[in-house]
């Protein structure tokens, strides 16, 4: 909670950057605080944006004050316009998902340029500006999101799933710290350890983390407790239900695809539009799941899991076709280039869907 109210801190923190961001008027913060289009940490930095109808979110502003620069404060308040524009995009225009893409102009002499390229935006054109040139950068949205949970950035694994495309994850249960930063957080929910969980969130600062699985109602106000400490340091908090309870709008759900690991007894249908993460399950139960619910991302633990056994996810049979010395990492490398494409084009999803399931 702001012990001020959002815009007037942001106007505050804005004033610390005369020559970055000029003018900043309180009048447009206040507007679009009500939309939903200013984030803040309060004392540390905000961002100011707008969504379009056509899918596209405008960044006006995003400044971190400079004694918290470098410690993943910027990338959180990208992550949360991320969030933000998904959430926008994915219903509210009735658009298509390929459309959704964040804009900005950034002065072509400052320092944040090299941050913004570093979070994955591109240069697409250059503006002269009223007063100086301004490049134009571009990030486009690739839904659903793709993540692996791995090895903390360290393992073989990970360069694997790093270099096909896939955004690298980590679970609190079995690390101390990562060795890169990790875009999700997830948690070992057979032995949730919230005091280890919440230090692997605040280090990283990821895009995503989850909270502990909610089995029985009398769980949910201490679920709720620790998904507000979570939120400080994340772009979204992942609720899993697994029993009939009313959730806080402002929070993700994560649906527990039935597997050997786990699995909720709630229907599809229970999520209704509210963003959904699919947590592991095999690749065709995903692909089943997806046009069922607004899922928004998805993991590929269940990939893991069978590639340590030297086998891939589409081998026919799910034969041990490679030998045991490289077996694993050629399995889990097929695995997740065959994923990836199937993910990578939307319009051909439910005809590659028969072709999987025939």
């Amino acid at each position: 909670m702001l012990s001020v109210p959002a815009p007037i801190e942001a106007k505050r923190i804005a004033s610390k950057f005369p020559q970055e961001l000029g003018f900043v008027n309180i009048r447009a913060l206040e507007e679009s605080d009500a939309k939903g289009c200013l984030e803040v940490l309060q004392d540390i930095g905000f961002a100011h944006f707008h969504h379009r109808k056509d899918g596209q979110t405008t960044i006006y502003s995003l400044a971190v004050l400079p004694e918290y620069q470098k410690k993943g404060w910027g990338r959180l308040l990208f992550y949360r316009v991320l969030c933000s524009s998904i959430e926008a995009g994915c219903d509210a225009y009735g658009g298509s998902r390929s459309d959704l893409r964040i804009f900005l102009k950034c002065p072509v002499d400052l320092k944040a340029n090299s941050f913004y390229e570093a979070l994955g935006f591109k240069l697409v054109g250059t503006d002269p500006g009223k007063k100086r040139p301004l490049n134009c950068w571009e990030y486009k949205i690739k839904l659903p999101l793709l993540f692996y949970c791995g090895g903390g950035g360290k393992s073989r694994y990970d360069a694997i799933a790093s270099n096909i495309g896939w955004q690298l994850g980590i679970n609190s249960g079995g690390k101390i710290k990562s060795h890169l930063h990790m875009k999700m957080v997830d948690n070992d929910y057979r032995n949730y350890n919230h005091t280890k969980h919440l230090e692997m969130v605040r280090q990283n600062k990821p895009l995503i983390c989850t909270a502990r699985d909610i089995e029985f109602p009398e769980q949910l106000p201490e679920i709720l407790e620790q998904a507000a400490e979570l939120s400080k340091y994340a772009g979204r908090v992942l609720l899993i239900p697994k029993c009939d309870v009313s959730l806080p709008e402002k929070y993700w759900l994560g649906y527990s695809v039935p597997s050997g690991h786990g699995a909720t007894s709630l229907n599809p249908e229970w999520f209704g539009d509210r963003p959904v993460h699919l947590l592991g399950g095999s690749p065709i139960k995903q692909a089943v799941l997806y046009p069922q619910m607004n899922v928004v991302s998805l993991d590929a633990n269940y990939s893991m899991n069978v590639a340590k056994h030297c086998k891939s996810v589409y081998s026919d049979g799910f034969q041990n076709i490679w030998s045991r010395e490289s077996g694993c990492y050629q399995a889990l490398e097929q695995s997740l280039v065959e994923q990836y494409t199937y993910w990578a084009d939307p319009p051909l999803q439910k005809y590659v869907q028969l072709s999987l399931l025939s």
